[in-house]
């Protein structure tokens, strides 16, 4: 099938493939974050054609969308060729990879936390993305629950660096009465099978020689671990900082130190921040709060002439980046983060 936007773009699109993501292979820069309906970022008309709901009630449209007759990209699978109003964002920037579809075999998994798992994964070809980016992830024979004939998929961003050998590393928190998170920490095992699909994300590291901080929540750490990689194996990474915050509910959650450890050396500094959001147990002797009240307590005035990057779960999101620019009055275009919902 064909889709044609009305700005003259056309791509192909594959059976069961969604418009927004035929349209990122098909190297148009289609508007999106979260992949998933939540965000409504990806919202379009169709002027022609047919399409497909996978599901018809995402959040990411109000009502009063659904009366205008706008739909999500990312829930859209056409059934026939198309004509679509699109919104594209800017051009990528160079090196951008456009998203494959592709298996991998697990190679290895460690805990890193009481709940949370470091997946380790083998493609065939080169793992091509940018630090920072995330990939949709589904497992055969795992299904949403109450829609038996839907496989489930989620994001999850990658903790490596690209590389030729097709390694895929993933930080999987455990999601009490999620569909994939307790399969990954509880069953899947060495030489198991998964399907990617990606990369995505536009809050990948910069290319820019301003100094980095990365602000980090629960399962939000592996992204932000990609990005200070990505930070510490540039060539001048002997004359950048780091600051690393973390913030999780309890002392067993935190372990982002192995990862500010590692890239310490390549850097000029790296300096990492932590809080607990819980009550602190005995082994807690550090500070309490939330991650944007540790960013607001730590000395750095220059905060504003920094690459910002955020992940972690919506509200924390949503409370850090409104006191990183109402409060702090960082420009807007130098904080880097995806919405998921």
């Amino acid at each position: 099938m064909t889709v044609t936007t009305t700005d003259g773009a056309s791509f192909g699109c594959a059976e069961g493939d969604t418009l927004l993501r035929a349209a990122l292979r098909g190297g148009v820069p289609a508007a999106y974050e979260c992949n998933s309906g939540g965000c409504g970022s990806c919202k379009f008309v169709l002027r022609d054609g047919e399409v497909d709901q996978l599901d018809p009630d995402a959040p990411g449209l109000s009502d009063r969308d659904r009366r205008k007759g706008k739909m999500l990209a990312c829930q859209s699978v056409p059934r026939t060729d198309c004509t679509v109003a699109l919104t594209c964002a800017p051009a990528w920037p160079p090196g951008h990879p456009r998203p494959n579809r592709f298996s991998a075999t697990v190679v290895a998994l460690r805990e890193l936390t009481h709940d949370m798992v470091e997946l380790t994964l083998e493609s065939a070809g080169a793992a091509e993305f940018l630090p920072g980016q995330y990939a949709m992830v589904s497992i055969d024979g795992v299904t949403e629950h109450g829609l038996p004939t839907r496989p489930a998929e989620r994001a999850y961003s990658m903790s490596n660096l690209p590389n030729p050998g097709g390694v895929w590393q993933f930080q999987i928190k455990r999601v009490p009465g999620g569909t994939i998170s307790p399969y990954v920490t509880e069953q899947l095992g060495v030489g198991d099978q998964v399907r990617l699909d990606g990369p995505f994300g536009h809050a990948h590291l910069r290319r820019s020689e301003r100094d980095v901080v990365c602000i980090a929540g629960g399962s939000g750490l592996a992204p932000m671990v990609s990005v200070a990689r990505g930070l510490a194996a540039r060539a001048d990474a002997g004359a950048r900082r780091l600051h690393f915050f973390y913030g999780g509910r309890g002392a067993a959650d935190m372990c982002a130190r192995e990862f500010v450890d590692e890239v310490t050396p390549s850097l000029l500094n790296a300096f990492l921040s932590e809080a607990i959001s819980g009550e602190p147990d005995g082994d807690w002797t550090g500070a309490r709060g939330y991650v944007h009240e540790l960013l607001a307590a730590y000395d750095l005035p220059d905060l504003a002439d920094h690459d910002i990057y955020v992940a972690g779960p919506p509200v924390m999101t949503d409370a850090v980046v409104r006191f990183l620019v109402l409060e702090r009055q960082v420009p807007a275009e130098r904080v880097h983060f995806d919405r998921f919902f």
